[in-house]
């Protein structure tokens, strides 16, 4: 039989989880108008601060006979009776590997979860009382809490592989509790036939509840640690501020800004020709290449150059780093900065907001 509709919602939500254009000068590219096997289940953060305090993995019950007395009535029932009860074995015996599967993973967040706490409060600590500004020490435990974050990002798909897999299993209880249903109409059948088929149908339903518990404690996972990951993308850029400053961004007692991570008008930029807007209009928007090739000309040209990266959001008025999507983007930007070996006191972030943007920009200027 099929999936229920619960089930083919559950699949599909779990399953489911612009181009380059160039100014005449070839300095100036704008980016984003026109324009790899899956890895083992691995273990998944929480979304606030690591605790051990999981709850508990639903228990998958042993596999076995689960009561039915062995006996051959002669009939074709009790033959279809044998077959279902051996499809029921492996099927409980599949759930205690599923269960094993995120008990594991879930031990193994609170270490994973704890080293990327331990990183970020690391570079606090340092922050709280003072260092210089773009500290290279500091900036390089900030890639490496990065890093940390993006395995963590990819435990996440690891988990909604767990998760399928176990859909795929509620799917095969589901026909199993089916076709169990459908041999009471099957003709030739004794009294001993019908009572193991109602044992049977017993064990089944017990084993689908299983299963449903399994699954409705994956898919309240995979949630919590979608949204730690969205949360801690954020803080990471706030943190790259506070380290180009050499102090914790909330410590500043002068100013909400510091002097390397300003919330720039529109005019403070209007007089300079950027030498890369980036537009991200649609997803995947390719722009590392050009970026540089533009980066290293301007390099070649002034080898003491410092470049802002001028996080750009539409609308009107002052901006912060703190803006969603903007921001977002401005930290995928100085992570490819960063992997191009540009030392992080060579960038300068900032942010503003636009009038004529119509999406999400970064724009990056020589200095």
């Amino acid at each position: 039989m099929g999936l229920s509709a619960r089930h083919i919602i559950t699949v599909s939500a779990l399953l489911s989880l612009g181009g380059c254009s160039f100014a005449t000068d070839a300095l100036f590219p704008v980016f984003g108008e026109d324009e790899a096997p899956a890895a083992p289940p691995a273990p998944v953060a929480s979304s606030s601060a690591p605790s051990s305090e999981f709850r508990p993995a639903p228990v998958a019950a042993s596999a076995g006979q689960f009561g039915l007395t062995a006996m051959d009535t002669g009939t074709f029932v009790n033959q279809k009776v044998g077959q279902f009860n051996s499809e029921l074995n492996q099927l409980r015996g599949t759930l205690s590997v599923r269960n094993n599967q995120l008990e594991s993973i879930r031990s193994q967040t609170v270490g994973n979860a704890s080293t990327y706490h331990g990183m970020v409060g690391g570079i606090k600590s340092r922050l709280q009382v003072g260092t210089t500004p773009g500290n290279p020490q500091l900036m390089s435990q900030w890639r490496s809490s990065q890093e940390q974050l993006n395995r963590i990002e990819g435990d996440i798909s690891n988990m909604n592989q767990l998760a399928a897999q176990v859909a795929a299993d509620s799917a095969m209880s589901s026909y199993l509790l089916d076709s169990v249903r459908a041999a009471y109409s099957l003709t030739g059948a004794v009294d001993d036939d019908h009572r193991r088929l109602r044992g049977l149908e017993d064990e089944v339903n017990q084993t689908t509840v299983t299963i449903e518990r399994l699954l409705n404690e994956l898919t309240t996972d995979i949630g919590r640690q979608q949204q730690f990951v969205a949360s801690e993308r954020e803080n990471l850029m706030e943190l790259a501020g506070d380290i180009n400053s050499g102090q914790l961004y909330g410590s500043q007692q002068t100013s909400n800004t510091s002097p390397q991570m300003a919330s720039a008008a529109p005019g403070d930029f209007s007089q300079r020709r950027p030498l890369v807007v980036i537009r991200f209009d649609r997803q995947d928007v390719a722009y590392e290449p050009a970026l540089y090739q533009a980066v290293s000309r301007a390099l070649e040209r002034r080898p003491d150059a410092v470049f802002d990266l001028v996080a750009v959001s539409p609308g009107t008025g002052n901006q912060n780093l703190s803006s969603g999507s903007a921001r977002r983007n401005a930290e995928q930007v100085l992570g490819s900065l960063a992997g191009m070996g540009l030392p992080s006191d060579r960038v300068m972030l900032s942010a503003m907001a636009s009038p004529t943007a119509q999406s999400s920009e970064v724009h990056i200027y020589v200095r």
